[in-house]
């Protein structure tokens, strides 16, 4: 049976809750001033730019709600067992390739600062995602971190032992 990384069945709950909470900021924002994701198509890059004005602003109403469910749907399924966790962290990938082409709505006077400001982060977080890319994880977010509090204790009885013997 293939094991959970460590690494991974640390960070799996820290995406799972960082995009169960986005879907809840993203809901709230939408409903209660959709027109603040008007700023978003001033850092996207071209053609999305224009598809942002032209597209997205206009059905803002209705796009809202399923950007939260979509991340609903990716924070809920990073917790649970293989196959969903995989498909949770390639949407997870893809998103954050979206939002490197998007920005972050932060308007910027340099192709550097833009770069810095807008599109680094997103940068990083797929590299955080990388190791869960390249390595299955076949247990749920309970079941891995029972297995890694099993192994660690196990790991410190066989120290313990050695070191008395």
């Amino acid at each position: 049976m293939t094991t959970s990384s460590n690494y991974v069945t640390v960070i799996r709950p820290l995406f799972g809750i960082m995009f169960v909470g986005g879907s809840f900021v993203h809901l709230y924002a939408g409903l209660s001033s959709p027109h603040s994701y008007a700023a978003f198509g001033d850092t996207a890059w071209p053609p999305l730019n224009l598809v942002w004005s032209g597209f997205v602003m206009p059905n803002i109403g209705w796009l809202v709600p399923c950007m939260a469910a979509f991340e609903l749907a990716v924070g809920v399924g990073t917790l649970l067992h293989a196959p969903w966790n995989r498909l949770a962290v390639l949407a997870m990938t893809c998103f954050f390739a979206f939002i490197t082409v998007l920005g972050y709505a932060f308007p910027t006077s340099s192709l550097l600062e833009d770069l810095l400001v807008n599109r680094a982060l997103s940068l990083v977080m797929i590299l955080l995602v990388v190791p869960w890319l390249l390595k299955p994880q076949p247990l749920s977010v309970p079941a891995a971190w029972s297995a890694l509090l099993h192994r660690t204790s196990r790991a410190s009885a066989t120290t313990r032992s050695a070191s008395i013997s």
